[in-house]
């Protein structure tokens, strides 16, 4: 409701806006809203004309503006409102995380946060197969990471709801790509890497100086730009496309094709796979389960991405010729697991990240939006 902006102003109307028990002491409500002063500095009844325990983020902090977009990057509630209060976030802002392991808002306080716009996570990067010298010997496969959550729970924190209202999203990160390669001899092996998920995934690769970046927001992810259009692993704006394995010369330096990266964009459409034969490479391939599915050529193929929130694609079929092994799985779309990359498409994606991880906590949720991942 708000406090009065001129006249009398108790310390009792203060307690019934913000919260609290009688007897309570104006030191309690320091920062309670925008224009209180904070920690030991002088307080009086009169900083609180016109406050209110209804915060919006564009009342109080100038957003950050990334590609045309408000934002606001890996937040912690209690910086912005007191236990208790409200926070909304306005239309066509986005709360985004660009690392796995933090959510795109943490909630630390008993609150209600009501969501008018894009709280996102971040997506994980795609896998990549590698040999020990190179050619086969020694295999491991970096393991393809997680989507990260869109928000996340304290442990121990309860009183909290959100409103997730009409036209608004809560999306976890979706899950990387299993990396794959193609085996042709004991020593000619072509290393593929997985797509990245939703959420701005790097697609996979053996280094991190030539990986293939994510989108930033409300923008597709990268392709691979060692490639040419008939090879290439597309970015989407959801998850990015897987990279293939081939014998035909047409290979990153360190093997096969890269992944392509994951975009920023909800709901968003995956990234087609890549694949040395195909004359369709304007052919968006998002929703073909088995990537390439011809039963000539001489070409493992990766995954498409996931759309929106659909699982990232499995790599193609094994090639005709006797080769062994397929390409890379596509990354997942929002709050959706990777595909499964080769060997054998054994290589299995990251798993989707959560769009609410409540920490074993309960809490009160109202959905009229869209909410792509788990919410436990």
């Amino acid at each position: 409701m708000g406090l009065p902006s001129t006249g009398a102003i108790s310390l009792s109307q203060i307690e019934a806006e913000f919260g609290g028990t009688a007897p309570t002491s104006i030191s309690e409500y320091y920062s309670a809203a925008s224009g209180v002063p904070g920690n030991n500095n002088p307080l009086s009844l009169s900083d609180f004309y016109g406050t209110s325990a209804i915060i919006s983020l564009d009342d109080v902090v100038t957003p950050v503006v990334i590609n045309g977009q408000n934002s606001l990057k890996e937040i912690t509630v209690s910086d912005y409102i007191i236990s208790g209060g409200v926070m909304i976030v306005p239309t066509n802002w986005w709360i985004w995380s660009d690392n796995i392991n933090v959510a795109g808002m943490t909630i630390d306080i008993p609150c209600t946060i009501i969501n008018n716009g894009k709280i996102i996570g971040r997506g994980g990067n795609g896998g990549y197969s590698e040999g020990g010298n190179g050619y086969g010997n020694g295999w491991s496969t970096p393991t393809p990471q997680p989507g990260g959550p869109a928000i996340r729970i304290n442990s121990g924190v309860s009183g909290v709801t959100i409103e997730n209202n009409s036209g608004s999203y809560i999306a976890g990160g979706g899950g990387g790509g299993g990396g794959g390669y193609y085996k042709v001899t004991t020593n000619n092996i072509r290393i593929a890497g997985g797509g990245g998920g939703a959420g701005g995934g790097h697609g996979g690769r053996k280094s991190n100086s030539n990986k293939v970046a994510g989108g930033v927001l409300n923008a597709e992810g990268t392709s691979d730009p060692t490639s040419g259009a008939q090879r290439a692993a597309w970015g989407g704006g959801a998850g990015g496309g897987g990279g293939h394995g081939t014998t035909n010369g047409m290979y990153d330096s360190d093997g096969g094709q890269l992944g392509a990266g994951g975009g920023r964009i909800l709901p968003g459409v995956g990234g087609y796979y890549s694949n040395f034969h195909s004359t369709n490479y304007n052919q968006n391939w998002s929703g073909n389960s088995n990537g390439h599915t011809a039963s000539t050529g001489n070409t493992a193929s990766g995954g498409a991405g996931g759309s929106a929130n659909g699982a990232g694609n499995n790599c193609g079929h094994v090639a005709s010729n006797g080769a062994m092994g397929m390409g890379g799985g596509g990354g997942g779309g929002w709050g959706a697991a990777g595909g499964r990359g080769g060997p054998g498409g054994n290589t299995y994606g990251g798993v989707g990240g959560k769009a609410i991880e409540d920490t074993g906590n309960t809490y009160t949720l109202t959905n009229n939006g869209t909410i792509y991942g788990a919410t436990t």
